[in-house]
């Protein structure tokens, strides 16, 4: 009995010292242009936007595209590829459960299964730097396929909260 002791204290430990490693833990960083992008898309500054995403080129989160407010959840999944991971943010407008109009800014953090290995790592340890850097984001949604980040599995997100 005294090894399991032991054991559960070296499992405590462990927790504690994640706890206190650095956020990005990667050693990816935000590049500034993309924060810049998205304080000016969750301030409605950005016409016609309704999706930025975003992609890691070396040791940076940066842009990669936008596409247009007026294509639907199903179009935007299209772009979505099967085994590519990117970051994306959606300016969601829904009926609320009593029925009024609202809207709320969405992080999807894509990253598919059959990513390579090394890719869904990198965007996983980076997705908390992500968050952090861009502020006001109200819903977070991990997706690893497109079951995962549709239309209805995003409202019942907003709803949630």
């Amino acid at each position: 009995t005294s090894r399991s002791r032991g054991d559960k204290q070296t499992r405590k430990n462990s927790t504690e010292e994640e706890d206190t490693a650095p956020k990005m833990s990667t050693g990816i960083t935000v590049n500034d242009d993309v924060i810049t992008k998205f304080d000016n898309f969750k301030l409605k500054r950005l016409k016609g936007v309704g999706y930025i995403t975003m992609v890691i080129e070396g040791d940076e989160v940066v842009l990669e595209k936008e596409y247009p407010k007026t294509m639907s959840i199903a179009d935007f999944q299209k772009e979505l590829s099967p085994d590519e991971p990117k970051y994306v943010v959606i300016d969601f407008d829904y009926t609320t459960t009593d029925g009024r109009p609202a809207d709320k800014i969405i992080l999807v953090s894509w990253i598919p299964d059959t990513a390579k290995i090394k890719q869904k790592m990198k965007y996983s340890g980076t997705k908390e730097a992500v968050k952090s850097a861009l502020q006001g984001i109200a819903v977070n949604i991990n997706a690893t396929d497109h079951g995962e980040c549709t239309e209805a599995e995003i409202i019942a997100a907003c709803t949630r909260i």
